[in-house]
C-alpha cells in the first residue's frame, strides 16, 4: 500500500497546527520571559559609555540578546518540554482511545507541575486548543471538552495535543515536531513583542536551535515515571509575574 499520501497529510497537518496563525491561545503566554526582561535578567544593553562605534555596538548588543534568548529557549526545550511535556504528549497519543488513561495523564501533569501559574497556563492553552478543535469538529474533542467543563479533568496542553493530533491522523513524530517548534516560535515571538530582538534575529535563534531540536527528537522520549521538569529561573519569574506593574502577557 502506498503510504505517501498519509505521510504528506500528516506533514501538512503538522504545519497547520504549529503555525502561529492557528488560534490555539499560546500567543498570550511568555512563560516567564516578560518578568526576566522587566527584572533586567535578559535582553539588557551594555553601558552606553562603551567607546565602540554606535553601529558596531548595536550589532554586538543584538548578538548578545540573541544569545540570551537562545539560551532561554534551549533551557525550556531541554529541561521542560523534552523531559516533561513530550513524555505526556506521547503517552496521550498512544492512549487516545482510552479516556481513563487520558484523564490519569491529565491528573499527573496537574500534580507534578508545582507552580500554579504554570498549571494555569497549561490548562488555559490546552482548553483553548480544545475549543478550536471542537469548533472544527475534530473527533473526540467535544467529548473530552465535556469532561473538562465538568471539572472531571484539567485539560492540560500536552495531553490535548496528543489526543487531538492523533485523532486528526498526525503521526507521532510529526506531533512531537509540531509541539516543539510551536514552543520555540512562541518564545521567540514573545521576545520580539517585548522589544528584546527583531524579526531577523528571531529567525536566527530558531535556525540555531534546530540542531538541538532534531537531536532531542532523535532520542526516544523518557518513560512516564521519569518525567520531570527543572527550569527554576523561569518558574520563579512566572510566579512573580503577577506583581509586575505593566504586563503584556498572561504569565
Amino acid at each position: 500500500m502506498n503510504t505517501a499520501p498519509a505521510e504528506l497529510r500528516s506533514s501538512l497537518l503538522a504545519l497547520q497546527q504549529a503555525d502561529s496563525f492557528f488560534p490555539g491561545g499560546a500567543v498570550a503566554w511568555s512563560w516567564g520571559l516578560e518578568t526576566l526582561v522587566a527584572d533586567a535578567r535578559l535582553g539588557q544593553n551594555a553601558a552606553m559609555t562603551d567607546p565602540v562605534p554606535v553601529r558596531r555596538r548595536q550589532r554586538g548588543l543584538q548578538n548578545d540578546r540573541s544569545v540570551q534568548v537562545r539560551a532561554f529557549v534551549e533551557g525550556q526545550l531541554r529541561h521542560r518540554w523534552n523531559s516533561f511535556d513530550r513524555v505526556f504528549l506521547c503517552a496521550a497519543w498512544h492512549a487516545a482511545a482510552d479516556l481513563t488513561t487520558l484523564m490519569d495523564l491529565d491528573s499527573h501533569i496537574e500534580a507534578l507541575t508545582l507552580a500554579e501559574e504554570l498549571r494555569q497556563g497549561s490548562r488555559r492553552v490546552g482548553q483553548s486548543l480544545l475549543g478550536v478543535h471542537v469548533a472544527l469538529g475534530t473527533p473526540g474533542a467535544a467529548a473530552y471538552q465535556q469532561h473538562v467543563l465538568a471539572r472531571a479533568t484539567p485539560g492540560h496542553l500536552p495531553v490535548l495535543q496528543g489526543l487531538l493530533w492523533q485523532q486528526l491522523g498526525m503521526q507521532l513524530e510529526h506531533c512531537q515536531l509540531a509541539a516543539a517548534h510551536g514552543l520555540c516560535t512562541g518564545l521567540v515571538s514573545a521576545a520580539v513583542r517585548l522589544g528584546v530582538m527583531g524579526h531577523v534575529d528571531a529567525q536566527r535563534v530558531l535556525t540555531d536551535i534546530q540542531p538541538l531540536l532534531l537531536q532531542l527528537l532523535a532520542q526516544a522520549p523518557l518513560a512516564l515515571d521519569d518525567a520531570s521538569g527543572f527550569t527554576p529561573m523561569a518558574e520563579i519569574a512566572v510566579m512573580r509575574h503577577e506583581t509586575q506593574d505593566l504586563r503584556l502577557f498572561a504569565n
